[in-house]
């Protein structure tokens, strides 16, 4: 009964995700005097908020720049509709340049761990008539010290209300031939909204995507966890990815801090040093526990 009323939820957030949200700045920072980096190859620099402005110069994927603000000005590239930034960058000589970018050049976030690049970029936006899918391009990159593209996934994925984007690294968690995992999410900020969680692997040569995950709740009505163990971590077990799933609803929503009802399940995934594969299927448990 729980999974259906989790699974009706998501499919009702997504769909009322197509029906309300028509722009996307809310997957981009709201940015005022920010740091930010270019996701994308030759983007135009103008001398105002418009494709027809002059161009005053072009930066690539890697240069890191300050956006000064946001404009009021939106325009669409491949179904994307955000607006422009004003933005300031130094030249090859140091001078201080000023100029107007359109935001989803880019990243949505980076990070920077010793000589390499992490970041994320949103390349597309379609609406897939058959099925009436929203469906977002989103890619991965890694880049070393002189901004050259080592590795790059991209997937496709619906993002329902998710908005708010983290990006972090989280080290090799024991994973073999791993230098690291890079996890990024798109967060729910409202109760019943999901936060989805995608996690990709390095091996110094190319980027493998591992399971992800969704977690969701509703104040002290539900909620859905999903979670990962990795080698390292307490439980962790060597080349396995433990993925445990709780979710629970409350016995009487009118209490304060009510006791919920819960089932928990796990899926069991070996590490061959390539990709997960999963192996197993727990069978699942039930427990109160109070909130």
């Amino acid at each position: 009964m729980i999974k259906l009323f989790v699974f009706v939820v998501l499919i009702s957030q997504f769909e009322s995700f197509s029906q309300e949200k028509n722009f996307h700045n809310y997957y981009w920072n709201n940015y005022e005097n920010t740091k930010a980096i270019v996701g994308a190859t030759n983007c135009y620099v103008r001398a105002n908020p418009s494709i027809k402005a002059v161009v005053l110069d072009s930066l690539q994927i890697g240069d890191e720049i300050t956006v000064l603000q946001s404009t009021d000005v939106d325009y669409a590239i491949k179904g994307l509709t955000v607006s422009w930034v004003k933005i300031e960058y130094p030249n090859k000589s140091g001078t201080i340049l000023k100029g107007y970018l359109w935001k989803g050049f880019l990243a949505l976030g980076y990070t920077k761990k010793k000589s390499l690049t992490f970041l994320t970029t949103i390349d597309k936006f379609e609406i897939i008539k058959k099925d009436s899918l929203d469906v977002f391009s989103i890619s991965v990159k890694i880049l070393n010290d002189k901004n050259k593209v080592l590795g790059q996934k991209t997937f496709q994925e619906r993002l329902g209300e998710s908005s708010y984007f983290q990006n972090s690294t989280i080290g090799g968690l024991g994973l073999k031939n791993i230098t690291d995992v890079y996890r990024i999410s798109f967060n729910g900020e409202a109760c019943g909204i999901p936060s989805l969680f995608y996690y990709f692997a390095w091996n110094g040569t190319k980027i493998i995507q591992l399971p992800g995950k969704i977690c969701s709740a509703d104040g002290g009505i539900y909620f859905y966890n999903e979670d990962f163990i990795f080698p390292k971590e307490k439980g962790g077990k060597p080349d396995t990815l433990i993925k445990v799933f709780k979710e629970g609803e409350a016995i009487d929503e009118e209490v304060i801090n009510p006791i919920f009802n819960v089932k928990e399940w796990k899926e069991i995934y070996k590490w061959n040093g390539e990709k997960a594969i999963l192996v197993n299927k727990i069978k699942s448990r039930k427990y109160k526990i109070r909130y």
